[in-house]
Order: C-alpha cells, then structure tokens, then sequence
C-alpha cells in the first residue's frame, strides 16, 4: 500500500487548503489538487520500486517448479514474489482466512459474497486489493476486476502499486514474461495488463451501471473500506450507500452468477453497511480483533495504564517488564510480531474509544448503554420456579414489521433471571399465535402479557379463541404500554449489569440489538425483553397475595 487513508487525507486536506488560500476557484483547485496528487502518486512509485529491486532474484531453473506451485497456493506466490511486503513475520489468521478464501475465489466458477471485518495495521489491503489482484493477472484468474473505496485515490494507489510491480518486478518478469510490462491501456484509475486483464478503480457511490470491457462484465468486485468517519454517523448516508451496494455493485456481474465480491473494511459504526452484511450469513462473514482474548490480570493493566498516562512512558514499561509473565498470561493476540500485547494496550490507553473501533471492530457511541462487558451468561437452565412471557407483534402503526417474544424464567432462590427464549422475526399471525402456545406449553408461563398499543387488542382475543379450541389454559394479559419505550428499555441497565439478568449466548440477536441501542437500527428484542422483565414483578407480586 503506498499511503494510508490518513496520509491521503492530510495530503488532499494540504493541497486544497494551499490553493484556497491562494485565491483559486473550486474547479481550479480540483484540478490542482488531482495534479498534485498524481505528483505525489509518482514520488511513492519510485520508493517502491527501490524496495522491488533489493529483492534478491530468484534461480531461473526453479521457474517451472513456482509457477505450478504458485498458481493454486496464493501464500507461496506473494512471498516468492513480493518479500517487500512480508517485512514481519509471523502468522496472523486473518492471512490465513483470507489465502483460503482467495484460492476458493479463483477455482470456483460460480460467484459469491464475502465480508471481512479486520482491524487497522493488519495488512487488509496489501492482500486484498494488491496481491490477489496480481495474482489473478498472473494466472488469468479473472478478467475484469473493479476496485473500490471510500476514496477513489485510495484504490487508483493500489493500481499503481499494481503497475509498479508488473513494470520493474525482475523475478516477476521472468516467470510471467506473457504477463509483464506496460500496455496501451495504462494510466492512472484503470489498465489492462499485457495478458488481457482489465483493473478498473471506482469511488464508493459513483455510477457502475453497464460498465463493460468488451464483451466482458466484472467478474471480482473487491471492495475497501467504502466508508468513512463522517458520512458513517448519517442512517441516511447508510440506507443510501447499502442501497447502491446492494443494487448496483452486486449487480455489476454477468447473469450467469460468475461475479465475485469481496468486501473488507474495519466497523466505524455499531450500523455500518458492513457491519449489516457482516449479520447476513449469505456473506460469508468473518469479524476479527487485534485482542482476541484480553490479559486475566486486568488490575495490572490499569495500573500500567495510570502509570503510563500520568507518569511516564519509561516509568510504564518498567513497571510492566518487572511484571510481563503475569500480565500476558491469558491474552491472545491476532498478530503477535506486528502488535504484541503491550503495543495494543498503549493503543488503548492513549484512545479506548477509537481502539475499540479501530482495532477491535467494537465501536461504541457515546450514548451506548450496554456493552459485552457488562452482559452475564449461562450455559443451561437451572431449576426454574416460574416462567413469564412477553409478546410483542408487529402492528400497522410500527416502525418494525418484527413479531418479539420473551420468555424468562425466574429462581427465587438465587434472585436470577434467565433468558430463556428471545425470538424476533417476521411472523404471519397465525404463526405468532401458534408459536406463543407452543412456546406457553413448554414452558407452563406465570403470566403472559401481549403489548396492545396501535389497535392490536384484537390479537389478544384471537389468541385466547385459538387457545381455547385447543384446550389450553392460557393466564394472557393486555399491556397499554404508555411510558417512553426508550425509558423501558434503560431500565434493564442495572439488573443487566448486577447478573440479574442472564443471557444465552445463542441469543445473538438480542445480544445485537442491545449492544448497538440506541442507534441500532430495531430495537424489538430489547423492548420485548424490557416488556418481560416488568412482569416478573408482577408473577412475584401474584404469588405474594396468593400466600
């Protein structure tokens, strides 16, 4: 990669900001700045070409041998050929995954979807939008791939970086002499490499209907970070780039289906576009974390930190080599030579909000009111004194067309509350009413309760007929909910936090919704839990006058 996000950014920034103050006007200063930047596009060329040739080249009569070996083991072929890139060592998982995927691309006919959440620093896209495209040159693995980017510029370096190795790669020359060298079609944003492979480079949003080469639709859509920090915070800026993902990208391809799109980028918001595609399995989805598992001495941790903010650097690592097998015992890394333990806590002293999101794929908003860490889990169903249910179901005058259902059970004696079933989907009213009293035969509620808001008194009565033709008792009560769904649902906070509250981890929908509240984009599962949780009051106070 020839810059970061950032580096273009202060260089754009710069460049503008010189011209403006210069008097120019806003075409003039576009220009200029394009200008520039190809300027400084050539600058970084040279710098990458000085690191190609200190590689050492490679024995000619290994040729036949790598390129058989190379053109099915994607790992093998950019370390043979591309060592500047491979400064660290080490494994990293994410590299892995990514090699695996990269090969079931290539000897797959028919297309698919694949979206990766991975951490800044980790070399997402020298793999995905530099080395997967070289190698699918170098084998005719493809032949029209499209790359795009929040930032056009991003992606048009990534071309470049591209060039560069196909013009001035000797080891690359030599076992790929059909492919090497410049083409006719050679110039910044798009080229076609002399075997026939076109590379094209797109902004996020821009107009990709119909683009052909030849008779040739894409056939790999590689995708790099379409978002950015500020139009990430818009829902509106989401539905509308998610809407041109869905309708214009994924559709880019022929119809036979031959169209590959791989997706990557790090969560910058709890309801990011990938942070949605990374729920749908169909995506084929991975979500990956610079601390995969954190140190067990988190006290030592918070000392070092206070030592490190407040005192010294020096003074901090002292104190943590005086103590390193006890505070790295427990934590796990996903690139030990690249990011140890230690750089990552810096990391997340200095910043915890933008560590969580930038190395944690965690971002959290400052209106966030649960987070995993607060969250409390079990693995089976204790003794249950008593359960309870919650309906609430998707009504004409609701935002959501989802039907939730809650059901809790309580033990007395240990003041726990389990989250036995949380179930949010679309649901036919037949099916809702089947699906509560099966579920009210499973677990013989309490007390059922059915939100009535909106005109939905009429599903109570529904359910109680069905009920009754079936014979079965059913203790189901309205609720008129007039407090402020936003107060409800705050209200779980404490006997969340406290372990009241006890989740499964199946519940991952829930454990989404809750995690991402305020600003996930349904908050049903939440509000059915919140519904559930005020009704083990009331069981509690039913059995008291019973008594």
């Amino acid at each position: 990669m020839l810059f970061s996000k950032d580096e273009l950014n202060a260089f754009l920034e710069q460049s503008q900001t010189k011209y403006q103050d210069e008097g120019y006007s806003k075409a003039d200063i576009t220009k200029l700045t394009r200008r520039d930047f190809g300027i400084w596009l050539d600058d970084l060329k040279t710098d990458l070409k000085e690191q190609i040739l200190s590689n050492s080249l490679l024995d000619p009569k290994g040729k036949k041998d790598r390129v058989l070996k190379a053109e099915f083991d994607f790992e093998y072929f950019a370390r043979t050929y591309f060592p500047h890139y491979f400064s660290i060592d080490g494994a990293c998982a994410l590299h892995k995954d990514l090699s695996a995927t990269f090969e079931k691309i290539s000897s797959s006919k028919s297309g698919d979807k694949y979206a990766y959440a991975a951490p800044r620093g980790h070399a997402k896209t020298t793999y995905c939008s530099q080395l997967f495209p070289l190698w699918c040159i170098c084998f005719n693995k493809k032949k029209f791939i499209v790359e795009i980017s929040d930032s056009v510029e991003l992606v048009e370096a990534c071309l470049e970086a591209i060039k560069t190795e196909l013009e001035d790669n000797a080891n690359l020359k030599m076992d790929f002499p059909n492919v090497c060298g410049i083409s006719k079609n050679w110039k910044i944003g798009e080229f076609i490499s002399k075997n026939g492979v076109k590379l094209k480079a797109f902004g996020s949003g821009k107009r990709l209907r119909g683009i052909k080469y030849g008779v040739y639709r894409p056939d790999l859509a590689i995708l790099d970070d379409l978002e950015n920090d500020t139009n990430v915070r818009s829902k509106e800026q989401r539905d509308k780039l998610e809407a041109w993902l869905d309708e214009a990208v994924l559709n880019l391809g022929s119809v036979d289906g031959s169209l590959d799109v791989l997706y990557i980028g790090t969560i910058l918001h709890t309801d990011s576009v990938l942070a949605r595609k990374l729920k749908l399995k169909f995506w084929n989805a991975k979500k990956y974390q610079s601390i995969i598992e954190y140190p067990k001495r988190m006290d030592l941790w918070e000392e070092w930190s206070n030592i490190y903010k407040n005192v010294s650097r020096d003074a901090s690592d002292e104190y943590y080599i005086r103590r390193k097998s006890l505070m790295d015992e427990g934590s796990v890394v996903l690139w030990q030579e690249a990011l140890n333990i230690l750089k990552l806590m810096q990391k997340r002293a200095e910043n915890l909000k933008s560590f969580n999101k930038e190395q944690q794929n965690d971002p959290r908003s400052e209106t966030q009111i649960f987070t995993k860490e607060s969250l409390h889990f079990y693995k089976e169903l204790p003794k249950i004194d008593y359960f309870v249910m919650y309906i609430d179901p998707a009504g004409e005058k609701k935002k959501s067309d989802y039907t939730a259902i809650t059901v809790l059970g309580v033990d007395k004696k240990e003041a726990k509350i389990y989250i036995a079933e949380s179930i949010v989907a679309v649901m036919k009213t037949k099916k809702t009413i089947k699906e509560i009293i099966r579920l009210h035969q499973v677990y013989k509620c309490r007390v059922l309760a059915i939100e009535t808001n909106g005109g939905q008194e009429f599903f109570r009565g529904w359910i109680r007929d069905k009920a009754f033709d079936l014979g079965v008792k059913l203790p189901l009560k309205g609720v008129n909910n007039v407090a402020n769904k936003g107060l409800r649902i705050e209200e779980l906070e404490v006997p969340i936090d406290d372990g009241e509250i006890l989740f499964h981890k199946s519940q991952t929908l829930l454990i989404s919704q809750l995690l991402e509240y305020p600003e996930a984009k349904n908050d049903d599962a939440p509000d059915s839990l919140a519904g559930a949780y005020s009704l083990t009051k009331l069981a509690k106070n039913r059995a008291r006058r019973r008594l």
